[in-house]
Formats: C-alpha cells, sequence, structure tokens
C-alpha cells in the first residue's frame, strides 16, 4: 500500500514560449514547422528545468561527465527535498529497502547512497537502483518496492524517481529534436509503501475523496476506500502534500516486440541522446488495450470500473489516442 507520496521540482517554472524566442529558436532556425513543434503542438506551457538552457548553454553545450554531475547534485536535492516528507511520523527503522529510479544519469555510488547516510537510515537498508528503463521506469521500481515487501511485510519500503533531462539538452536541429527538447522537465516523487494483510481495512485520508483509481500501464488501484495525494498549490514547485493512499492490486510491463527502434536512449560524447518516433501513439493505441486487459486479468475489475486514468503523457498525441481507445473524456 502507498502510505505517502511526495514531489519536488527544481526552481521556478519557465514559460515555453520564453525558452524558444530566447534559445531554442536558433537551435532550430531553419527546421521545418519546428516553432509549432516545440511550442504549440505539444501543449506544454511551461516547465521545471535545473538547467536553464538560456544560461547553463550560453557559452556551449558542457561534455558528457558535467552533464552527469549535474544530475547528481540535483537527484541529491530533491531526494532530500521529497523523502523526509514521505518519512514523517515514521519509524525510520522500519526501512528496510530504498530504491531509487533513474534514466538520466549514473554514479557509483549513487544518490542514493548518500541519501540514506543524510536520512539517518538502517546500515543495513537494501538498496535497489533502477537505471535507464526510460518512460515506464518508475514502475520497474515500483515492482522491485513490491518484491521487498512481499517477501517482508514488516518493513517499509521507500522508492524515488527523479529525471533531470535538462542536463541532456543539445544542438541537433531537427524536426525529431525539436519534439523532443520541447516535451520534458525536471522532477522527482518519493513514495512510502507498506504491506497491508488480506483483508484488513485501508487507513482512512482525513482530506481527500474516496476514488478508486487505476492507470492504463500503471498499478491498478483498489476498489476499496482510498485517497490520492493532495497536490500542492498551482505553480508551486516545492513539495507536495502528503496522504495515504491506494492498495495496489498489479503492475505489469511488456516488451513489444520490433518496436525497439522508436524510441531510445543513448550515451555519446555531448550527451544522452533520445530517440522519439511519431508513430509512437499510433502503436500505443494498438497494444495498450490487450495489454489492459492482461494487467486486470485476475483483479476483479473491467475497463468499465476503472474511474480515473494516469498516462505518461509523452505528448498530446499519446494521451488522445489511449484516451479514444478507452472512450475517456476530457475531465
Amino acid at each position: 500500500m502507498m502510505l505517502a507520496v511526495s514531489a519536488a521540482a527544481p526552481g521556478e517554472p519557465i514559460a515555453q514560449t520564453d525558452i524558444w524566442d530566447d534559445f531554442y529558436a536558433a537551435v532550430f532556425d531553419g527546421v521545418p514547422d519546428a516553432h509549432r513543434l516545440f511550442v504549440e503542438a505539444n501543449t506544454v506551457a511551461r516547465r521545471h528545468l535545473n538547467w536553464d538552457p538560456r544560461t547553463a548553454f550560453r557559452d556551449g553545450f558542457p561534455a558528457v561527465g558535467a552533464r552527469v554531475d549535474a544530475w547528481e547534485r540535483c537527484a541529491v536535492e530533491l531526494g532530500r527535498r521529497t523523502l523526509p516528507a514521505v518519512l514523517a511520523g515514521q519509524d525510520r527503522s522500519k526501512v528496510g529497502t530504498f530504491v531509487m529510479v533513474s534514466t538520466t544519469g549514473y554514479a557509483c555510488p549513487g544518490p542514493d547512497s548518500q541519501l540514506v547516510a543524510e536520512l539517518g537510515l538502517r546500515q543495513d537498508v537494501r538498496r535497489v537502483s533502477v537505471g535507464h528503463m526510460g518512460c515506464y521506469a518508475a514502475l520497474v521500481g515500483l515492482r522491485a518496492a513490491i518484491d521487498a515487501l512481499t517477501a517482508r511485510p514488516d518493513e517499509l519500503v521507500l522508492l524515488t524517481c527523479v529525471e533531470v533531462i535538462s542536463a541532456h539538452f543539445r544542438s541537433e536541429p531537427t524536426r525529431e529534436q525539436a519534439v523532443t527538447h520541447g516535451l520534458f522537465g525536471d522532477a522527482c516523487a518519493s513514495v512510502l509503501l507498506g504491506a497491508v494483510p488480506d483483508g484488513d481495512d485501508l487507513p482512512a485520508a482525513p482530506t481527500c475523496p474516496a476514488n478508486p483509481a487505476g492507470a492504463a500501464g500503471d498499478p491498478v488501484a483498489a476498489r476499496d476506500p482510498v485517497a490520492t495525494s493532495v497536490p500542492a498549490a498551482a505553480g508551486d514547485p516545492g513539495d507536495a502534500a502528503v496522504s495515504v493512499g491506494a492498495r495496489v492490486l498489479a503492475t505489469r510491463t511488456e516488451v513489444a516486440p520490433g518496436t525497439a527502434e522508436h524510441m531510445s536512449i543513448r550515451v555519446h560524447e555531448d550527451g544522452f541522446h533520445l530517440r522519439l518516433s511519431p508513430a509512437i501513439p499510433s502503436l500505443l493505441r494498438e497494444s495498450t488495450p490487450g495489454f489492459v486487459d492482461r494487467l486486470l486479468a485476475g483483479t476483479g475489475l473491467g475497463v468499465g470500473d476503472i474511474r480515473h486514468w494516469v498516462m505518461h503523457p509523452g505528448g498530446p498525441k499519446i494521451v488522445d489516442k489511449v484516451g479514444a481507445v478507452f472512450g475517456l473524456s476530457e475531465a
């Protein structure tokens, strides 16, 4: 069960139009339709960025080592903001496993090692690093957390997911990169999980309505009374409020054969290269219905029972196409 959730993002939100006007208009000069792809088509209005490209890249793009150093510093700082929030009021000696997830950097020992010491966790806490799994990495981390709870149900598990995509902005004047550079921001979320014996009631949340929740490709929440996390104030990049939450009924990940070339992250001399094919929304539209049926199998739930959906928004086309498949409303 998810006992507490906290989220944080670096700095103040930066308007997409400002980033374009002040920096990326020059990078993508001469690329057909780049302004529409970067500013309009993705519907992103503002982003939180650890590295503001207008200042970070004013004198050129740094080497990959400097980029990874920036990722590590930001990951530690955001962990310092989210982890104490989910641990508030908890016995930290009960935390037996700490899972940290990131695709945008690498260090050994990693940020999790530093955070374990700063948080005063047990010396024998089991650290699990989930790296380079891309957009669904959080689900891999959640799966590892659930496995830990299944083996040791008397313990608590911390899960932190952090991405610092701004560390890998670079100059590649193509239509694909106009889309890629316009989509993503930097943020961190931490979750505290604990086991709930079968038949036990979920704890009531004092401030949130009871809403059964589920997600396409994400863990499915039970129909028992649950609480969604309390959001931070609009535009607030700081720590989100914490609340008790949903029981996890099932998780699932799948490999779609023959699709590897459509999405990739490769490390090059000038940073991480992210590739996103325009075919991805259509591929997801075709594969998602069967995937969700297999995810729900054995839970006693059907698609019609899911009242709330959370989709990783890799652009509005993905949200629109998957939403259309399941007949979801804009609300």
